[in-house]
């Protein structure tokens, strides 16, 4: 559930600033008739989005058996690789991605474009809409689907709240930190299902173990347990993990990490435009 709910509230969040962004500059320039296409643009993102989710959840119990455990392996690594670079140019694109939108929108404006206005906005939620998508369907491989939709339903609800409240003033987000947070969230979130993959891979297969059983700790957080599968679910917790699997979701967060990090590094010698 806490997986899902992270998920939706980074992606719809991003989702609506962008619409946010968008209505916004076009009500600065007194343009505001062209709205209705940035909506346009929204409302077929989402329809399209939920119909993608719709898809990848049909493909995904299409499989039984070893064909169900190499779509897990797949989609999982999918998703990684998405992730990562999602989490990465965010991390850079929150520095700009204000005046970049409103740079495109006078772009659509001056060559009296009302269809690029929608497909403005259409591109850049349908991008946060499929990759919510491949994630909610990754995450199901690796927890409680049952779990896993009230969580990503939560997180939507919260996501739109902010971001209305956010753009009526009635709170103060700085963007640059809520992106960090998140960010270091979702590469723990990423390299679980990194781990979820290399489970998978064993089960088929494919990448040996080495060592079966590098420690144990189920007698202190039982996987099984309440606690247990939260974790698991959220980070991907093992309590009795392959030696492949340690390399594989530490392997991970250490490279990874280490990038974000730098990223964060650079970010800070420049000036915070993100920052209401």
């Amino acid at each position: 559930m806490l997986a899902g709910m992270l998920i939706t509230i980074r992606e719809g969040l991003e989702a609506f600033l962008i619409v946010g962004i968008l209505l916004g500059y076009l009500k600065k320039i007194g343009q505001e008739r062209f709205a209705k296409h940035i909506w346009l643009g929204f409302f077929a993102a989402l329809t399209s989005s939920v119909t993608l989710a719709w898809v990848f959840q049909l493909l995904a119990v299409q499989f039984e058996g070893t064909s169900a455990l190499v779509f897990e392996m797949v989609i999982s690594l999918v998703a990684v690789g998405v992730l990562t670079y999602m989490v990465l140019w965010m991390q850079q694109q929150s520095l700009t991605i204000k005046s970049d939108l409103e740079n495109q929108v006078n772009a659509a404006l001056s060559a009296n474009n009302v269809l690029a206005l929608a497909g403005l906005a259409f591109v850049s939620v349908l991008r946060e809409g499929l990759e919510t998508a491949l994630f909610l369907t990754a995450l199901a491989g690796s927890s409680e689907t049952g779990s896993l939709l009230p969580g990503a339903l939560l997180g939507l609800a919260v996501a739109a709240l902010v971001a209305f409240a956010f753009f009526r003033a009635a709170v103060r987000l700085n963007l640059r930190k809520f992106f960090l947070v998140t960010g270091f969230l979702l590469i723990f979130i990423a390299a679980g299902l990194v781990g979820h993959a290399i489970l998978a891979s064993h089960e088929l297969g494919l990448v040996p173990p080495i060592i079966s059983e590098v420690w144990n700790t189920n007698g202190i957080i039982d996987e099984e347990g309440l606690l247990g599968r939260v974790l698991h679910a959220f980070i991907g917790y093992d309590g009795n993990p392959s030696l492949m699997w340690v390399l594989g979701y530490f392997g991970y967060v250490l490279v990874f990490g280490r990038k974000f990090l730098q990223q964060i590094g650079r970010a800070r010698s420049a000036p915070t435009s993100s920052q209401r």
